[in-house]
């Protein structure tokens, strides 16, 4: 089991320094494996909103943009192809640094790429230790404020946990169940967040027949349509996933992912236009 603290702290705050947390787990039974920050550091990163992009004139592959930090504008020279016009990125202006995972940090310096000058860089998630690779840069949400500091946009003063958890602790694999024994721990009160009732819109129903039933007693599924799998999902959702050691697939899987992490449930989505007959619940052969 793999989470973050600040997740942890959206349920119940045990009022423990991170240590101290992994230690009263521990003792609990809950054995903390490891522990780490959940990106590299980096400084003088800020949100910025690229105002204007034009082709550079000497080099197909690259952008000349203008990019604001809340402040002033800014010509940074840019090879991402999915770079354009009024998105918010991580912009690292002159003196920036950004630590590649080796003993010094790069230092951003003014420079000049195929003749024109480039006062800055739009960064990618995997520039800030976000992703081990990427492609293109980091895309913000509209909503993001130009010239906030990246690292407290995205709340990068975080630790990721791991647990080894024994068989008969299978209700510590959610946050939920985490967190109401980390309630008991510190004697301090769960915040279980209320999930209003959704009425289905689609009257479609499957039919699924349960073999095993005393494996699997009851069988609960509900069909949802007009799903874009071309979508992104929530940059905060994301993020709370690749704490918990998970990348980004698409938004149905990613879904299904965060249920499991945050109330223990395990989900599993088809494909409603590749099933065939019905649904049966059996054991494997």
């Amino acid at each position: 089991m793999i989470f973050s603290e600040s997740w942890l702290q959206e349920w119940v705050d045990p009022k423990l320094d991170t240590q101290d947390l992994m230690d009263e787990l521990t003792m609990a039974g809950l054995e903390v494996d490891s522990s780490g920050p959940v990106a590299r550091q980096f400084s003088g990163i800020v949100v910025g909103e690229v105002e204007s992009v034009e082709s550079h004139p000497d080099a197909d592959k690259l952008s000349v943009c203008q990019v604001n930090d809340g402040g002033k504008s800014f010509q940074v020279v840019c090879g991402a192809t999915n770079v354009r016009k009024g998105i918010k990125v991580p912009f690292a202006n002159i003196g920036a640094e950004i630590h590649s995972g080796e003993d010094k940090p790069f230092r951003i310096k003014s420079a000049k790429l195929r003749g024109v000058e480039s006062k800055g860089m739009i960064c990618s998630a995997e520039e800030l230790g976000l992703e081990d690779k990427s492609e293109g840069i980091l895309v913000l949400p509209d909503d993001a404020p130009k010239g906030l500091e990246v690292q407290k946009y995205l709340q990068l003063n975080d630790t990721s946990i791991e647990l080894t958890l024994t068989p008969n602790r299978g209700d510590c694999l959610g946050m939920l169940g985490l967190a109401r024994e980390v309630g008991v721990i510190s004697g301090q009160p769960v915040s279980e967040p209320e999930i209003p009732l959704v009425v289905p819109t689609v009257s479609d129903e499957l039919p699924i027949h349960i073999e095993a039933k005393d494996g699997c007693p009851r069988y609960l599924g509900r069909i949802i349509r007009n799903v874009n799998l071309n979508s992104e999902s929530p940059l905060w959702m994301q993020e709370k996933l690749r704490r918990s050691g998970l990348r980004s697939i698409d938004p149905v899987v990613d879904v299904t992912n965060f249920v499991l992490i945050e109330l223990g449930q395990p989900m599993h989505a088809f494909d409603y236009s590749k099933l065939e007959g019905h649904i049966n619940v059996r054991m494997a052969k």
